[in-house]
């Protein structure tokens, strides 16, 4: 009969309850505390109306908590719906709509649900022998591309998977996992560790300090799954330091594999693993045994026990599309009708098979490019960039173009210390190893890529920066990003910073009066925690931030110098960025920037109340009542309370912006004198009070600055009514009438 996850919980309880189940930061839990916690949360679950069935939707980071919570949804019966971390509003919202969930359970959730000590749940030997085929935990698949689905996984899928994997690697005594729940190498790896009843050390995912430590300390896990950038980091790290004598497997996956990656590696000691899978399969499909990766480090290895593959339509050259069986096998997508077990997956990838029965990954066929009837696999050109001494990572999309169709076009990002050689250089690199055609005809630099939670590298998001799209986000360092759209396609750049509680498409309106009639582009961005910019750990900023990743967008697009146009608390990160790269703004227009650090002490003092309190209420309630706190406070009490329903939620999802602006840290009042550019400060006739002295402050210290009133405009105008606003910018700024 298939095991399941709570049933084999409920074993290790009974036969080792003392010995260490999870190990998250300081914390050891047993297997006896952990089936303690899954029991709590199961019972609070079924208070809160959970049945047998129902879809559960986990918003939550890593943690033994999680693990529970995860653990007491299958007791039930019910299907667990990990949802990825760090997604932006319009992300989340279509991964509920997807997932449909009869709840979503969050980090605020966690302590009511398995703080409850020992419980005796009356139903749950029940779920411990479903049917194998009961769907058990739903994956959004990465959204790389198009609209995400869900990949329906049952007890037989996952029990299968880990069953293939414990029968291909060497026996582990624990397992590392920097990967999060919400994808399916960080499942599989949960499933594994449950099933052989050793240690799961839960680790950050951008740490590669923390895993080396975790995997150098005696009797830490001997196994870990990366992905090839967490991988690149932690030999970084690692330096030229040998691997661990602990470790026993790295399984490498998750997308394209570098064989100089697998070479360096393996060179130092590291017993990788090569993999192939898909979510489709419940994880892997194939693997390289350590001992082969020198020998043939690009291939994927050979297929784990029980799965089988085969190259369907194979050319000359035996290179066909990858299809695979097994019993992990997915029921199929949410929403639409299960498929049997015994179906194979078309993968859509391309492959062939070596002389020793080993799979070799050709292409991903939804990353192909075709340059005037030349297919290009971005793969083989990411390598050859990557194989620079300098270049860390490297990301090659399609860029549409008038005369060849597309034309490949690269992001680099350097290697810590190293210092990125010019365009030129790279060509003649590339042009080293690579026909003409396949050889990027732009290098943008970047300081990270953007990636999923899992690690694995978003394209789309790759494609909107370099491709010509409209809108799209930068990656930053730390796994948040920065989320932009342009307006218009002039040779003159404007930069559009939005307020608190709002964000650069609410400005959408105001940035198309800009640019009307115009020779400018008006790029719009949102700063972290607000909008569509995620911020993977929720907190007050430091403007140097913000300020950064203005220049790093401007990088990012080849902008020398641009016009800065700030609202509110926009206008704060434009004076600051034209004051520490002056070199780089050309004119700064800011509408009312509540910039504190110069007030009068009350209204100084006012604003310390305003960032503790925002805090406390974030702290509290979430987003949400950091937003309602926020509005509260300068817009009057009774201001939250005339909203319209659907305003106030739009509001509430801003709250982590709220969080972050009202306890911004690092102005510099000071190096206000160092702006060279153009600077107009406006206020609206009809604001509250407390911005025209501040107004007037500023126009004071900033050297040649000029100080406007709008008659009759309010704080909220440039979204409310952007056309009187429009007109005074692009009167400032000298656009045509």
């Amino acid at each position: 009969m298939t095991w399941t996850l709570p049933g084999m919980l409920e074993r290790h309880a009974s036969e080792r309850a003392g010995s260490a189940a999870v190990r998250d930061g300081e914390r050891a839990v047993s297997w006896g505390e952990l089936a303690s916690m899954a029991g709590a949360a199961s019972a609070g679950l079924r208070a809160r109306g959970v049945r047998p069935g129902d879809r559960v939707a986990l918003r939550l980071p890593p943690s033994t908590e999680s693990i529970a919570v995860l653990a007491g949804v299958l007791r039930i019966g019910a299907v667990v719906a990990p949802v990825p971390a760090g997604l932006t509003a319009r992300e989340l919202g279509v991964a509920l709509g997807v997932l449909a969930p009869t709840l979503v359970v969050g980090p605020d959730d966690l302590t009511e649900l398995t703080g409850g000590g020992a419980v005796k749940d009356d139903i749950a030997e029940a779920a411990f022998d479903t049917d194998p085929e009961t769907p058990a935990v739903v994956v959004m698949t990465s959204g790389t591309t198009g609209v995400p689905k869900g990949v329906v996984l049952s007890s037989r899928a996952l029990a299968a998977s880990a069953d293939a994997w414990l029968g291909t690697l060497p026996a582990a005594t624990g397992w590392a996992m920097p990967l999060g729940l919400g994808h399916v190498a960080g499942l599989g790896v949960l499933w594994r560790a449950v099933r052989d009843g050793v240690p799961l050390t839960i680790l950050p995912a951008a740490d590669p300090t923390a895993l080396l430590a975790t995997l150098d300390a005696g009797g830490g896990p001997s196994h870990v799954s990366l992905v090839p950038g967490q991988l690149v980091r932690l030999l970084d790290a690692a330096g030229s330091a040998r691997a661990p004598l602990g470790v026993r497997a790295v399984l490498l996956g998750g997308g394209r594999i570098p064989a100089a990656l697998v070479e360096r590696a393996a060179g130092v000691g590291w017993p990788v693993v090569s993999t192939y899978g898909l979510s489709e399969m419940g994880s892997g499909v194939t693997a390289l045994p350590a001992e082969e990766a020198l020998e043939a480090p690009g291939t994927a290895g050979r297929p784990l026990p029980g799965m089988s593959l085969a190259i369907e339509g194979a050319g000359a050259e035996g290179v066909g599309e990858i299809v695979v069986r097994g019993p992990s096998r997915s029921s199929g997508y949410l929403g639409e009708p299960p498929v049997a077990a015994t179906e194979p997956v078309h993968t859509g990838d391309l492959g062939r098979i070596d002389e020793a029965g080993r799979l070799v990954v050709v292409d991903r066929r939804t990353e192909r490019i075709v340059r005037g009837g030349e297919n290009i696999d971005p793969g083989e050109v990411e390598a050859v960039l990557e194989a620079h001494p300098s270049i860390a990572e490297a990301a090659v999309v399609a860029r549409p173009d008038e005369t060849w169709g597309q034309v490949p076009v690269a992001a680099i990002v350097a290697r810590p210390g190293a210092t990125l050689p010019d365009d030129e250089a790279l060509r003649e690199h590339a042009r080293a190893s690579l026909a003409g055609f396949k050889v990027p005809a732009t290098f943008t630099r970047l300081d990270a890529l953007p990636r999923t939670t899992g690690g694995k590298l978003r394209r789309d998001a790759v494609r909107a920066l370099l491709g010509g799209e409209q809108a799209g986000e930068l990656a930053r360092p730390g796994g948040d990003a920065i989320g932009w759209r342009i307006t218009a396609s002039g040779t003159r750049a404007i930069v559009l910073l939005h307020g608190t509680l709002s964000s650069s498409a609410q400005l959408d309106r105001l940035a198309r009066a800009i640019a009307s009639d115009s020779d400018v582009t008006v790029h719009a961005l949102d700063r972290r925690g607000s909008g569509s910019s995620r911020l993977g750990d929720p907190r007050p900023l430091d403007v140097a931030l913000h300020v950064a990743d203005v220049i790093a967008y401007l990088d990012a697009r080849g902008i020398d110098r641009a016009s800065l146009v700030g609202v509110s608390f926009g206008g704060v990160v434009a004076l600051e960025t034209a004051a520490r790269h002056p070199d780089r703004v050309e004119a700064v227009v800011a509408y009312e920037p509540p910039y504190g650090a110069v007030a009068d002490p009350d209204t100084l003092a006012w604003f310390h109340r305003l960032a503790a309190d925002t805090a406390a209420a974030h702290a509290d309630r979430g987003p949400a009542g950091a937003a309602e706190t926020f509005l509260r406070a300068v817009a009057g009490e009774a201001s939250w309370d005339r909203l319209p329903g659907r305003t106030r939620a739009s509001l509430e999802r801003e709250g982590d912006g709220a969080l972050a602006d009202a306890g911004l840290t690092g102005l510099d009042p000071a190096g206000l004198a160092r702006i060279t550019a153009p600077v107009a400060i406006l206020t609206g006739g009809a604001s509250e009070p407390f911005y025209a002295p501040i107004a007037d402050e500023l126009a004071r210290r900033i050297p040649n600055a000029r100080r406007e009133t709008l008659p009759g405009l309010a704080h909220p105008s440039p979204i409310t009514e952007p056309t009187p606003v429009a007109a005074a910018i692009r009167a400032i700024l000298e656009l045509p009438a």
